[in-house]
């Protein structure tokens, strides 16, 4: 698969989560081509405030190479990352993501949460880019904006 049907996967994932009463995010891990993880927030289901897509998937991922080092492994989100996930990712040394809707565009479409503004000025201005290194898939964007619009005017 090439990162466009990577990261379409992902948004299709996030509308399949949405559709069955979760929250519109998911994550793709992959390594050298081969997808190690895909996950999505199964928050609204678990109860569980940690149960984020990239937090699932990084545990997938970690389990399917036997390690929790996932160098040289890319990550395809919807959005980007919350700083628990940040850190999370951190620790995993995954350091390439690709995302298609940026910070201020998830928060604006994701009114129904609003600690994400006050979490991310928490971490970093730069959203840890000084460890991560972030793609903008801009093209998907508008998709990806509107699954938020869609999901928060159902939430």
């Amino acid at each position: 698969m090439n990162k466009n049907d990577l990261m379409q996967r992902a948004i299709d994932l996030a509308k399949e989560n949405v559709e069955n009463g979760g929250w519109p995010f998911s994550t793709i891990i992959v390594k050298d081509g081969e997808i190690l993880a895909e996950a999505v927030n199964s928050v609204q289901k678990s109860h569980d405030p940690s149960d984020h897509a990239e937090i699932a998937a990084i545990r997938i991922a970690s389990k399917k190479l036997a390690s929790p080092d996932l160098s040289g492994c890319t990550m395809y989100v919807v959005g980007l990352p919350c700083p628990m996930c940040l850190t999370c990712m951190i620790m995993a040394k995954l350091t390439d993501v690709v995302y298609a809707v940026d910070v201020e565009k998830k928060d604006a479409a994701l009114s129904k949460l609003p600690l994400t503004d006050a979490l991310y000025d928490l971490v970093s201005e730069d959203h840890g880019g000084k460890v991560v290194s972030y793609t903008h898939m801009s093209e998907f964007s508008e998709q990806g904006e509107q699954l938020f619009r869609e999901w928060n005017r159902d939430f």
